[in-house]
């Protein structure tokens, strides 16, 4: 999510930019005489108005839509109190293990407790690299920092089983 605070001086800016356009147009349309120059006046003066909403509208929306989104996508306002792993899968897709254990890391640290950021961990690093050492101190780590011993027993034994299919 990008900070409401970088999207809100965006926005001031380019209304400034959009005010600025709106003033040249309202100028064109008071000095606007009879005839031929009086129309280009006028055209020139709805160019005006139109760049002013192509400058402006944008950043609106997209600041609209950052504020409202989590309504439609979480089911009501709040902070969701469970991990978003959607990065982290879509890179290990496409095969960009690497950046993906980062996001992962960043989960895990953030939510430490969670049995899924561990199990993502050891399969990428099992399945996709086959490197069971790297996929020990996962298991380890993980067994160090959840709390349930049903978590550790479904950690361990995924271990297992990843290290078994090597």
């Amino acid at each position: 999510m990008i900070e409401v605070r970088k999207m809100v001086s965006r926005l001031v800016v380019r209304f400034l930019l959009a005010a600025g356009a709106v003033v040249v147009g309202r100028h064109l349309i008071i000095t606007a005489t009879p005839g031929v120059a009086g129309v280009a006046s006028l055209l020139s003066a709805m160019l005006c108005f139109v760049a002013a909403g192509l400058i402006f509208a944008p950043a609106l929306v997209r600041l609209m839509a950052e504020l409202t989104g989590d309504v439609f996508a979480s089911g009501g306002f709040g902070v969701s109190n469970s991990p978003y792993y959607a990065i982290a899968t879509s890179k290990r897709a496409r095969g960009r293990y690497a950046e993906a254990m980062v996001d992962l890391e960043k989960i895990a640290e953030e939510y430490p407790q969670e049995l899924r950021v561990y199990l993502e961990m050891l399969a990428i690093v099992l399945t996709d690299l086959g490197d069971p050492e790297q996929g020990r101190a996962i298991c380890r780590r993980g067994e160090r920092e959840l709390d349930k011993k049903k978590d550790k027993d479904l950690l361990v034994a995924a271990y297992k089983k990843g290290c078994a299919a090597l």
